[in-house]
């Protein structure tokens, strides 16, 4: 069965490199069609607002055994979603665009992450939970570098996204087609243990001890990456930052998670999970903070690097100690609920976000990402050291 998770990682890197270079580039034509940071914050709010609503029956779905079918749909909304974004030329049409990337995005999120727990053991989930993130880095860090150095090359002063969106539009049908290899369709004997158990609201989940701070602690990690993603090209701009220099400090956020998720395993073996659970969130607040304090880019850089390395433990991390906390039928649906936590949080948040950059500057937003930060890690504290271990 080792085929499946070769092929899922190959499926996600792909997919993911179109979700975060077409991010970059949602934010750039914004700005090139009279949008400021206030309309950067909308379509951030935007593109999660779909699956704030959808994740919870799309991992009832995955957890009926549909990963697949589900996982096949995402891709080929992806792919819909990027030409929407490519042809848009006026706001309301990119908002379109947004919201049909964020929902694909959420479909192949809960099948992938669904297809963990449905085909593997649980003393496997944090290889096989690092090891499908490492991917998700390695996406972002082929496909950011890949529009940012297709948009630079155009006049100066001047970004033009058409090229890097049809590249992406290339990616996001090469993803579609890898969906329909046999060794991802979910065998009826993978999944048979599952049916032991009843399924569990989500209210029993939520009332479940530790569950709702690892939402929380989730939620502020996946929307503080949201925010740097979405704001650096608005913050970059104001103090200068070229097409490239932007390019190659979100490349390296990408980069540091890659080697954070790829020494998880070691890092288990001589930290505690609990410490490094912490830490994703404690570890990468400062450096947030000091974003607009130190806005040379090659301290940004640095920065953002050290936010990146943290950020990117925690993400295996909350999913292991998400999905530890129900029993194996409602694994798929537990992970949908963090993923709604992060969802609700990249609605509510980047409106806050875009409110405060339109009076205070860009340079806000990372100060409010840093507080933010600061406060799941209290909470994660909290939650770790008053119960048992995730």
């Amino acid at each position: 069965m080792r085929s499946w998770f070769v092929m899922l990682c190959a499926t996600t890197a792909l997919v993911q490199a179109v979700y975060a270079a077409v991010r970059v580039m949602i934010t750039y034509k914004a700005l090139e069609l009279g949008g400021d940071g206030v309309t950067v914050g909308v379509l951030t709010a935007l593109y999660s607002l779909v699956p704030l609503v959808a994740a919870m029956r799309i991992g009832r779905a995955v957890d009926g055994r549909r990963a697949a079918t589900i996982l096949r749909v995402g891709t080929a909304l992806s792919l819909v979603a990027v030409a929407i974004v490519l042809v848009s030329e006026a706001i309301p049409i990119l908002a379109v665009g947004c919201v049909l990337l964020g929902f694909s995005h959420i479909l192949t999120m809960v099948s992938s992450q669904g297809y963990v727990p449905v085909c593997s053991r649980p003393e496997d989930y944090d290889r096989r939970f690092g090891g499908l993130t490492v991917w998700i880095s390695v996406g972002q860090s082929i496909g950011i570098p890949v529009v940012g150095i297709l948009a630079s090359r155009s006049d100066i002063g001047h970004v033009d996204t058409t090229g890097a969106l049809i590249a992406m539009l290339a990616v996001a049908a090469v993803a579609t087609a890898l969906t329909a290899a046999p060794s991802l369709t979910i065998r009826q004997d993978s999944a048979q243990v599952r049916t032991e158990y009843e399924t569990q609201s989500t209210r029993a989940m939520l009332t479940t001890r530790g569950m709702r701070p690892a939402v929380f602690s989730s939620l502020i990690i996946l929307t503080s990456m949201d925010l740097m993603i979405a704001y650096l090209p608005v913050f970059g701009e104001h103090h200068g930052y070229s097409v490239l220099v932007v390019t190659v400090i979100l490349t390296a956020r990408s980069v540091a998670a890659i080697v954070s998720r790829t020494l998880l395993t070691r890092l288990l073996a001589v930290a505690p999970r609990n410490w490094l659970l912490v830490s994703g969130s404690l570890c990468s607040a400062l450096p947030m903070v000091l974003v607009p304090v130190l806005p040379h880019p090659w301290v940004v850089g640095i920065l953002v690097s050290i936010a990146g390395f943290f950020w990117g433990l925690a993400q295996p991390l909350t999913m292991t100690w998400v999905a530890g906390l129900v029993n194996p039928s409602n694994r798929a649906s537990a992970l949908s609920l963090r993923l709604t936590g992060n969802r609700l949080g990249q609605v509510v948040i980047p409106l806050a976000a875009g409110a405060i950059a339109g009076s205070a500057g860009a340079g806000a937003v990372f100060v409010l990402t840093g507080g933010l930060l600061a406060g799941a890690a209290v909470s994660t504290w909290s939650a770790l050291f008053r119960s048992r271990p995730a």
